[in-house]
């Protein structure tokens, strides 16, 4: 799928895979995120595009819809952890794109003892 958005110096297009790919690093970078939510036994040995193609959904409706399924760290606040995902994947792609996001749902899959 790719978005369009008219920025100062003309049309910006951006392939879905180029937001998940930022969504990736935005959410692994961010404090107490373990990494993506593999959905079953059988996707976790798939490869590194794959496992994103899994755990990542953009969507379009009046503005961007990012789903995002991570693990994160035992004994970690879920919810600042979510809001900084939030937040920072907004700024983010607006920043750099000049992108709308309506809506980033953040979908904690397990809770994992940090190595």
């Amino acid at each position: 799928m790719l978005f369009k958005t008219k920025g100062e110096l003309g049309m910006i297009c951006v392939r879905d895979r180029a937001i998940k790919t930022i969504a990736s690093h935005v959410a692994c970078s961010c404090y107490g995120v373990i990494g993506l939510a593999n959905k079953g036994i059988k996707k976790s040995f798939l490869s590194a595009t794959d496992a994103l193609e899994d755990a990542i959904k953009v969507t379009y409706s009046n503005g961007l819809i990012i789903d995002i399924h991570i693990y994160v760290s035992y004994g970690m606040n879920i919810q600042t952890i979510s809001q900084n995902i939030l937040e920072t994947l907004t700024y983010t792609l607006n920043d750099s794109f000049g992108l709308k996001v309506n809506k980033v749902n953040v979908h904690v899959d397990g809770i994992r003892m940090d190595k």
